[in-house]
């Protein structure tokens, strides 16, 4: 199956489970990404998103659905996560095509500022976050042979080697939803509860 399908596959199966057992979590998942959506996210990167990346904003653009806004003073606004944004392990949050864009031209000014081209490439998607700071997984889009990978990032570090593919983490997340474990994986050590319909990830 192309990898394509197997991320559009896996992600069915998550959101399936999540509407059927924790449902307030789904609600945090945002409608699908509208051309529009897509084509301003590759206009702000500057080349086109990879495949495996459009299908999956295109199902759901983000966990954020949930998330809000507040004033600050100076003029902005400041972002609100909502618990229920995080429906990934490690406390993650699914960014959509805005926070995507966001993020990513937030971590190329941060490079530029400090003089390290190698904090943050311009080929880098962050495409998961913690929602209570910079840690979280980017899409290298510069691999051209075969699917991007996957590479992991926290502040004060550089970003480093994760998983070959977004189906590589997607598929045993689906596995570890639906049957409790995931053994040989990366959500081998995952643990999850539901509470108040609410999924909340404990390790």
């Amino acid at each position: 199956m192309p990898q394509v399908d197997e991320v559009a596959a896996a992600w069915e199966r998550i959101v399936g489970w999540l509407r059927s057992n924790a449902p307030a979590s789904a609600e945090a998942l945002r409608p699908g990404a509208s051309d529009e959506e897509i084509a301003h996210l590759e206009e702000e990167l500057g080349f086109e998103i990879p495949d495996v990346l459009e299908v999956w904003l295109r199902m759901n653009n983000g966990s954020t659905a949930k998330d809000s806004a507040k004033p600050i003073p100076g003029g902005g606004t400041a972002r609100l996560p909502h618990r229920d944004s995080i429906v990934l392990p490690g406390g993650m949050r699914f960014l959509g095509c805005e926070e995507v864009a966001r993020r990513r031209a937030e971590y190329l000014h941060i490079a530029q500022d400090i003089g390290d081209a190698e904090y943050w490439r311009p080929s880098w998607i962050p495409v998961m976050e913690k929602s209570d700071g910079p840690y979280g997984v980017i899409l290298d889009a510069r691999n051209p042979p075969g699917p991007p990978p996957l590479l992991t990032f926290d502040e004060g570090d550089y970003p480093s080697f994760f998983l070959p593919s977004l189906e590589d983490f997607l598929r045993p997340l689906a596995d570890l939803l639906e049957t409790g474990s995931a053994p040989g994986s990366v959500m081998e050590h995952e643990r999850f509860t539901v509470t108040d319909e609410r999924l909340r990830w404990t390790s």
